[in-house]
């Protein structure tokens, strides 16, 4: 395969390093699996590695920690063809939700990706939520459900969800109120709204994903796209909605998520709209003695996957930082307009 360096290291990042097991990692193979294996079937496996390597069948790549230098894991490549693979991964019991695994999938996929491969698919037991959450973080859908596996597929070129024609009357202005779960579950309560999308908003790379958010390098927000009938709902309306449901004073966060997808902002494309949204900020602002929402024009926005559209319809119980009480206070200003 010649987009992986068969020499050592292969792949890099801040927290681990990706390479071919050899010798040195043998006690931490024989912990791999949640049945420890003894020396002779480590070593077996490890051959058996170094063979189907060289024949082209697999390619197994240590996921190496770099504060330590030692085996936290495993991942896998199958059958490259036409500009597809498979890929699997395992991490030691002991090492299991430290990140070991999100963070090998990302670097080994963003490469693939990089290097010819338009499509990278990866199939996990039914049962295992922890593993199908570390994929869709990682940028993949869910594509077939069969005997109790899923298979998911990360596209090189994802699709962005159709876009609506709303006509001239329609208004938009983009939001970014800490997680856009329970965002957009909140302007969704406000008569007039007639569609929300979640997104990220003001970065600077092209076709985010979750994950490229998520590591707080890209300025991207966590945005949701309004579009609105100005003659049910006015922006001042939705401004006090987006104000009820945000601490303003705070940079960075929102309830218990913290990063920089969670920063506050108003992103706006109608100038028209500026002088309006400025001196709301400026009443905000004196009510507060710290404040870090920022204002400014809309620069890009792209589609949040799918799954994250309409997140708290879909599942009611999901996590959300806006209370009950923000929510019914948002769903009382449509009784002012």
């Amino acid at each position: 395969m010649l987009i992986i360096n068969e020499t050592s290291p292969v792949l890099t990042s801040e927290k681990i390093i990706l390479r071919r097991p050899d010798e040195t990692d043998i006690c931490e193979l024989k912990e791999l699996f949640d049945h420890p294996l003894d020396e002779t079937k480590a070593r077996a496996m490890l051959q058996s590695s170094e063979q189907s390597w060289r024949e082209g069948k697999e390619y197994i790549l240590g996921v190496i920690a770099k504060d330590d230098g030692k085996l936290k894991g495993i991942i896998e490549m199958y059958g490259c063809e036409d500009g597809h693979l498979l890929i699997g991964y395992r991490t030691m019991p002991a090492m299991r939700h430290r990140g070991y695994a999100s963070e090998a999938v990302y670097v080994l996929v963003h490469h693939l990706i990089q290097n010819g491969i338009h499509t990278v698919y990866a199939a996990v037991q039914e049962h295992n939520e922890y593993s199908q959450a570390l994929l869709r973080h990682n940028g993949f859908e869910q594509i077939e459900k069969k005997d109790g596996r899923i298979l998911f597929a990360y596209y090189r070129n994802p699709g962005q969800r159709e876009e609506k024609d709303f006509g001239e009357t329609m208004k938009v202005i983009y939001l970014a109120a800490g997680c856009f779960w329970g965002s957009e579950k909140a302007f969704k309560l406000l008569d007039g709204v007639v569609d929300t999308m979640t997104g990220y908003a003001n970065g600077t790379i092209s076709n985010p994903r979750y994950e490229d958010v998520c590591r707080g390098n890209t300025g991207f927000r966590e945005t949701v796209r309004i579009v609105y009938d100005p003659a049910i709902v006015s922006l001042e309306t939705i401004m006090k909605a987006y104000f009820l449901c945000i601490d303003p004073t705070v940079a960075n966060r929102q309830g218990n998520d913290i990063g920089s997808q969670y920063q506050t902002g108003v992103y706006y494309t109608d100038e028209q709209d500026a002088k309006l949204l400025k001196d709301i900020f400026e009443e905000e602002k004196k009510k507060y003695d710290r404040f870090f929402v920022e204002l400014e024009p809309l620069k890009n926005f792209y589609t949040a996957e799918e799954y994250h559209q309409n997140y708290l319809g879909k599942n009611p119980w999901g996590y959300c930082h806006i209370t009950k009480t923000e929510f019914d206070a948002v769903k009382a200003l449509n009784k002012k307009q």
